[in-house]
């Protein structure tokens, strides 16, 4: 072996070390990061309310969910500019149009549905009213 190999080793263990150290510290920060838990029911706005009754059609009829989605866009057309869940449930009404997307032009390949299907779960168990 030529000195250049001893280099590269060198250098190749001292970067798997170097990436070792480096998720320990993040893994550490995480844990070490205290976590607020919120107790009773997840405030809601009309937003929010409207975005349910939406996703509650997801698999509905066009018709049905058309309207409901109609209702969804004034909500959030009306909602005050300083109301910081707009942004929240805008991304997830995207979510809920590549759902439906999947629904009306079925495919073999059901990779967007299914990334449709858990970030909609995870936005109405995230922001529906428990109470």
């Amino acid at each position: 072996m030529r000195p250049r190999h001893y280099v590269l080793i060198a250098v190749i263990v001292a970067l798997g070390v170097f990436n070792y150290f480096r998720v320990r510290r993040a893994q550490s920060t995480q844990q070490a990061t205290p976590v607020s838990i919120a107790t009773g029911p997840v405030p809601q706005s009309p937003s929010w309310n409207a975005f349910d009754k939406a996703d509650a059609l997801r698999d509905a009829a066009e018709s049905q969910f058309s309207a409901q989605l109609q209702t969804l866009d004034q909500t959030v057309q009306a909602a005050p500019a300083t109301d910081p869940t707009i942004a929240e449930v805008k991304g997830c009404q995207m979510w809920l149009m590549f759902y439906r997307q999947g629904i009306v032009h079925p495919s073999k390949d059901t990779s967007w549905r299914d990334r449709s299907t858990k970030h909609l779960d995870e936005c109405v168990k995230t922001h529906h009213d428990a109470g």
